[in-house]
């Protein structure tokens, strides 16, 4: 009898449950985001184009933060997930500045998807967001898990950049 057919239906139910709900939804979701982002530097373009790039920023923060907004109603009345804590206020002081990072991105994204072109800026985007990445692990910066900057990292970092220069170049 092998070891996987002594595990009773509903355990594997379970297990398939489990690898669904913390593997495929989540890179389903990064799909999705990704493709939202592509389109996001789009549409933030195109309504440079239309009402100007101040405009355009102004827009895209209003509107994402009435998302945020629905989210966090969302989060906290229907999961039920507690409100923070006075724990917040020890948070370092590189926990708080993602909103500004944020806002640098789609400013950044303004004023450059008109003169280079979508793909072009989130090849540089994406390229410099994982090289960037594979060095916050490699000194295990704003406390995440220190993860080694291998050789094949190393590489497939350079790949990319050979992916970039192909984009921008074609």
């Amino acid at each position: 009898m092998t070891e996987e057919s002594q595990i009773p239906s509903s355990e594997k139910k379970v297990t398939h449950r489990h690898r669904v709900l913390n593997t495929i939804l989540p890179i389903f979701l990064l799909i999705l985001a990704g493709v939202s982002i592509a389109f996001q530097a789009g549409c933030n373009a195109a309504l440079n184009h239309y009402g100007g790039r101040s405009f355009s920023a102004i827009i895209n923060f209003s509107i994402g933060v009435m998302c945020c907004l629905f989210f966090f109603i969302f989060d906290v009345v229907i999961i039920k997930t507690p409100l923070p804590t006075n724990h917040v206020k020890t948070a370092p002081w590189y926990a708080w500045v993602g909103g500004i990072m944020g806002a640098f991105y789609v400013i950044i994204n303004i004023l450059t998807v008109p003169k280079l072109g979508t793909a072009t800026v989130l090849s540089i985007f994406v390229c410099a967001q994982i090289i960037t990445a594979c060095v916050i692990d490699h000194f295990a910066l704003v406390g995440v898990t220190k993860r080694t900057y291998t050789i094949w990292r190393i590489l497939a970092s350079l790949g990319l950049v050979g992916c970039v220069v192909v984009i921008a170049k074609f």
